[in-house]
């Protein structure tokens, strides 16, 4: 069991790029870590879980039993400040946690939030897609799949802006086949199906675009997620309007997609559904 826990430590502390020195400080001297890490002594339960707290893992991972602990200091923070917009403020946040000891997982996570943020605060957007481009060359052993799928969104979407439609669709289509392989139909789900068929939509793809309008309206209704539903019934039935299609099937979805972003007060969409329904005469 010595030699377990002592090779655990040595590499958890590798991986973090930690030094023995560090480790060390406040719970036990240098040299105590050395023999740990040496499997020449067994640390007591007390000495263990203060290393556990230091390595950001649980005790249990020192047993085999628990994998690397996924859970990202300022996580929250990042996704409310992504949800709001807020990019310069984010970026602010990013770059100091950037400077502190961080795991694999918790340094990819914070690139990609990072490179989101300049792809919307810098002019060149060559700086994001280079960094983005450098986390998919230089994956990690513990892949978290929403992450890697985020990531491959965002990219796609930084490949549009810079008119590189062919290199956009590559990455989005890579990032709908991370969700649907590894069953992830939740709200990035929703956002990476959204983008999809907005991306077929500007594309003049109207036929592509209602089959992922309505995959993605599926997924939603399936497991219960209202985010973006409204945004990809509207797609749905614009792509019909294109194809000249519509029926009166149709024009009850579109009410239905209205009374959401009614629901959500999503104003934007809602002038957009009502100039929708009023071609439809419907309003």
């Amino acid at each position: 069991m010595a030699s377990k826990i002592g090779d655990k430590v040595l590499g958890r502390r590798k991986e973090l790029k930690m030094t023995q020195a560090d480790l060390a400080k406040n719970i036990c001297t240098q040299s105590q870590v050395s023999r740990i890490e040496k499997n020449e002594i067994m640390p007591s339960s007390d000495t263990l879980y203060q290393i556990a707290c230091r390595l950001n893992v649980s005790m249990d991972y020192f047993f085999g039993v628990e994998p690397v602990n996924h859970t990202i200091r300022g996580k929250k923070i990042c996704e409310d400040y992504l949800e709001s917009k807020e990019f310069e403020t984010l970026e602010v946040f990013v770059d100091a946690q950037l400077q502190t000891v961080l795991t694999e997982y918790e340094h990819r996570y914070l690139t990609w939030v990072k490179a989101v943020c300049s792809g919307y605060t810098k002019p060149d957007l060559r700086i994001a897609i280079k960094t983005l481009e450098a986390l998919l060359e230089n994956p990690i052993k513990h892949q978290d799949y929403e992450l890697e799928a985020s990531i491959h969104s965002s990219l796609s979407i930084f490949y549009r802006k810079s008119r590189e439609s062919e290199k956009a669709e590559q990455q989005i289509r890579k990032a709908r086949h991370i969700i649907n392989e590894n069953h992830l139909f939740n709200e990035t789900a929703a956002k990476i199906y959204y983008q999809y068929a907005t991306f077929l939509m500007t594309e003049e793809k109207y036929e592509d675009c209602l089959d992922l309008s309505n995959e993605g309206i599926d997924i939603c209704i399936k497991h219960n997620i209202l985010f973006l539903l409204d945004n990809l019934i509207y797609l749905a039935c614009g792509s019909k309007q294109e194809l000249d299609m519509i029926s009166q099937k149709d024009h009850e979805l579109c009410c239905v997609g209205y009374g959401l972003a009614k629901m959500k007060n999503n104003t934007v969409l809602i002038d957009l559904y009502e100039q929708e329904l009023k071609e439809y005469q419907l309003t």
